[in-house]
């Protein structure tokens, strides 16, 4: 009688010397897509920005660029349009040469396949994710309390509607659709599975982490965070982009629905709530009590609804798999060897922990010192 005899692949807990570079060579790779990313957006396009600023001023001196940058900035349309050119390039040109060095096809699949999921699924996770939001929101706010304190208030991103039709268009345009599609085929698409191989858990939090990140400043970081997690984990549960794409333009949309609403019809505490000052409340009119309420009950109704289904999902469980030893060794111990992501890390905390805090960027501070 023939016996028949099975073979099986062993996985040592400990890597071996070659898979050990194999591996840090290919996080090498995803960190190189980072890199570009943050060059493109924070050095090169800041570079073009000066100096097309300087020719806007008429001259090459710190008196040409200071009146460039002023007519710049008046030019709502340009000013807007450059500032979402910018991730768009920077991301597009990213997602391109991960899909290169990195060796992925395009997987249409990935954005159409409804393998397992459908509308409940999305409407938790939407869900999910606003209450996060205001989560996020109300940390931000202590946090931001206790900076204070020590007279350290970080920039931000400011996406309030301007008085140009062609501008807000834009603006909405890229905040509500362009860019979530863009960032998630960035941070879900190529991040997450060139990172998820070995090691999931590792891979969704590392993913959240580099996606609050790229944001620059401590208040988006926390919210990016917070939601790259769901986010992460709702994709790798169903090898589909879309319930993250769906999801992220829901949030977005939402809040920049938000904003135009409080912006328009109660201005005055719209202003106080974006510069950080005290609401009068005996100042307030009907008007302004109305909208302050719609949007608590808005705003906190989805935070108790993001609680229960952040209970319910831990007491199921089963929404991350649990690392073996092995994929412990193949994860973070390899990737902190690695230059290039130690690079990325280096980059991330000084432009967004460090430089929101300066007076001037560094850009700023080397044509100070070339034209002083």
């Amino acid at each position: 009688m023939e016996n028949n005899i099975m073979v099986q692949n062993t996985v040592t807990v400990k890597p071996s010397g070659e898979e050990r570079r194999e591996i840090r060579k290919q996080y090498s790779r995803t960190a190189l897509v980072l890199l570009l990313n943050i060059a493109i957006f924070n050095f090169l396009s800041q570079l073009i920005l000066r100096v097309g600023c300087m020719i806007y001023g008429g001259g090459f001196s710190l008196e040409a660029f200071q009146r460039g940058a002023m007519a710049f900035s008046e030019n709502q349309l340009l000013s807007t349009v450059f500032s979402c050119m910018v991730p768009i390039i920077s991301e597009t040109a990213a997602i391109l040469t991960g899909l290169k060095i990195l060796k992925y096809k395009p997987d249409f699949k990935k954005l159409s396949t409804r393998d397992g999921y459908g509308g409940g699924t999305v409407a938790k996770l939407v869900t999910l994710c606003l209450g996060l939001q205001t989560a996020s929101a109300l940390l931000t706010s202590l946090i931001t309390s206790f900076l204070d304190k020590f007279g350290l208030t970080g920039r931000t991103i400011d996406l309030s509607a301007t008085t140009s039709f062609g501008a807000n268009v834009f603006m909405y345009f890229y905040a509500c659709l362009l860019g979530p599609v863009l960032e998630e085929l960035l941070y879900r698409g190529i991040l997450l599975q060139s990172m998820r191989k070995y090691n999931e858990r590792f891979a969704i939090f590392l993913s959240a982490a580099i996606f609050g990140l790229m944001h620059e400043n401590y208040q988006q970081f926390i919210l990016g965070f917070l939601l790259g997690i769901p986010l992460a984990v709702v994709t790798i549960k169903y090898n589909s982009l879309l319930p993250s794409i769906i999801t992220h333009i829901i949030v977005n949309t939402t809040a920049s629905v938000s904003s135009v609403v409080m912006q328009y019809f109660s201005p005055e505490v719209y202003n106080m709530a974006l510069t950080g000052e005290n609401i009068d409340i005996s100042a307030l009119s009907g008007a302004d009590w109305a909208i302050l309420g719609v949007n608590a009950l808005f705003r906190y109704g989805f935070a108790l609804a993001a609680l229960i289904i952040g209970i319910i999902c831990l007491v199921k469980g089963g929404n991350m798999s649990r690392p073996t030893p092995a994929g412990k060794s193949r994860a973070f111990p390899i990737m902190i060897t690695s230059i290039p992501w130690i690079a990325v890390f280096l980059a991330y905390l000084y432009l967004s922990f460090v430089q929101p805090f300066m007076d001037m960027t560094l850009w700023d501070r080397i044509l100070f010192s070339i034209f002083k």
